[in-house]
């Protein structure tokens, strides 16, 4: 594995409209394996143990993962504006169960690019809210398999290399990184993902318990090496979880 540096990170352009934002790039990207709701025939989907209800997508384009009744993260640099309706999937089928809300308020995390936000109402209990796994210790995290998120509904796989802290645009915060060298272990193969423009705010998983829990919200990409950089949630678990109490609520965790 290799270790890139974080002040060599560069952020994501994340001021240019929905029409120009590609979708996050698989290796051996193929519709049948790599997209969330693909019917086609053929239908081997990465992702298909795991539920991903839980992630949102935004009417203006921005990401959502729900982590409580109506509380959800986002990157504090792209997330859904107050007012902006937000829809949740019930299931890996477009035509079947789906629940919009709208975004009523939200704060951001400290010094990170990690933004909370709220909607109106809870949404719909057979929608996910996702837990953040607890480690003891930080090098627990590196190595885990990762389920990364991101535009068009595209779902990919990485590991987990490095964890450090990087200051950009005003942000500073704790992040995950993750290269884009065909030379990871565990070997993702050709499920193996890089950030693109529009990714941001999306989220990135591990697998605890035989279920997805929260690992982090992407940020930033460095190129030469390429890798792809997450706001690594679990650092910020009490802070989140204090704006949580705050609305009735509260985070949950998992090991």
């Amino acid at each position: 594995m290799k270790e890139f540096l974080p002040s060599a990170l560069l952020a994501l352009m994340l001021s240019l409209p929905t029409v120009c934002r590609g979708e996050m790039i698989v290796r051996d990207y193929a519709p049948a394996r790599h997209e969330r709701f693909y019917q086609g025939s053929g239908n081997d989907f990465v992702g298909k143990r795991y539920d991903f209800s839980g992630i949102g997508l935004g009417s203006s384009g921005h990401w959502a993962t729900l982590v409580s009744a109506n509380c959800f993260l986002s990157a504090n640099h792209l997330h859904p504006a107050v007012g902006e309706t937000v829809t949740f999937w019930a299931t890996n089928r477009l035509t079947e169960a789906r629940f919009t809300c709208t975004v009523t308020g939200g704060v951001r995390i400290g010094t990170s690019d990690l933004w909370i936000g709220w909607f109106d109402k809870a949404v719909d209990a057979s929608i996910a809210r996702y837990p953040i796994p607890l480690q003891p210790l930080l090098n627990r995290y590196v190595g885990l398999e990762l389920f990364n998120y991101g535009m068009r509904h595209r779902v990919g796989r990485n590991v987990l290399e490095v964890i450090a802290t990087y200051s950009h645009g005003g942000a500073t915060g704790i992040t995950a990184g993750y290269d884009y060298d065909n030379n990871d272990t565990p070997a993702v193969g050709g499920d193996e993902t890089f950030l693109r423009v529009g990714d941001s705010g999306a989220p990135s998983f591990a697998v605890f318990n035989s279920r997805l829990a929260l690992i982090g919200i992407h940020w930033s990409v460095t190129r030469n090496p390429d890798s792809s950089i997450d706001t690594f949630v679990p650092e910020y678990f009490d802070e989140i979880d204090k704006v949580l109490k705050k609305r009735g609520q509260a985070l949950r965790w998992s090991r």
